[in-house]
């Protein structure tokens, strides 16, 4: 096999509208898997889709809003009948959420912005699982975010949080489903090139500098080489990848 090849693979991307999605729904797509975009900007996926088909790929768009269990359900279902079932699914939508220190916490904030980040990932796990087991097997990649491995004091508790839960679910998953050919792992990025990183960011140079600086490589990452670390783990080259967190932070956990 080709390095790289998903030929005849199905691939699902959940917030595929922009950023990382966007990056991994197209390389995904140039590697010949057909890819089920998920977001709930309808407008800004059916733009992915096109330069998709402009490259040759095929790719089909579906509203989502990830905290919602039928949008979930139907975004698996039109994957299946688009494309014949469901190989590969990276779920990456997510938000930072609302700012401010646990104490500051509204709880009804707290549970909508965990619910964004941990409960979406389980409610799109469950129905992935379900249609790979009709197929035989699959991979699942989940954005699990460098602050799910370090804490970081700077206001988005329940991100942090969030992504720590994603970590402890993708290992708890891979162990009960790895004897059905399932394998599902983690990617923990650090500061990614992104609109999200960007908003959050501002036009500030000294707050980007800061940023650049918490990386030993002293720059942040393309959206590209985000996604090639989750097609890398889509291939049958990392088929011994099961339960494993691949830390992508130019250095940032390593001081």
């Amino acid at each position: 096999m080709t390095v790289g090849n998903l030929h005849g693979k199905v691939a699902l991307v959940t917030g595929a509208n922009s950023g990382i999605g966007e990056a991994a729904a197209k390389i995904l797509a140039a590697r010949g898997a057909g890819v089920l975009l998920a977001a709930r900007r309808i407008d800004q996926l059916d733009r992915v889709c096109a330069e998709i088909a402009e490259l040759g790929g095929k790719a089909v768009s579906v509203a989502t809003d990830v905290t919602v269990d039928s949008d979930l359900e139907n975004a698996v279902a039109t994957a299946v009948d688009q494309f014949g079932g469901l190989d590969i699914a990276f779920n990456n939508a997510g938000s930072l959420g609302t700012m401010g220190r646990v104490a500051e916490q509204n709880p009804s904030t707290w549970t909508a912005d965990v619910n964004t980040v941990l409960t979406s990932t389980f409610l799109s796990m469950r129905h992935e699982i379900m249609a790979m087991q009709r197929r035989g097997g699959g991979v699942i990649i989940n954005n699990a975010s460098q602050l799910g491995v370090v804490g970081f004091g700077a206001g988005i508790s329940a991100y942090v949080a969030g992504k720590h839960g994603v970590i402890g679910l993708t290992k708890a998953a891979a162990l009960e489903y790895a004897t059905q050919n399932i394998r599902i792992n983690a990617v923990a990025f650090a500061s990614v090139d992104t609109p999200m990183y960007r908003s959050s960011v501002g036009a500030d140079e000294n707050t980007a500098a800061m940023f650049r600086s918490l990386h030993p490589l002293g720059r942040i990452a393309t959206a590209e080489e985000a996604a090639s670390s989750v097609a890398y783990l889509a291939t049958e080259e990392a088929g011994f990848f099961t339960g494993s967190v691949l830390v992508m932070d130019g250095g940032w956990t390593a001081q």
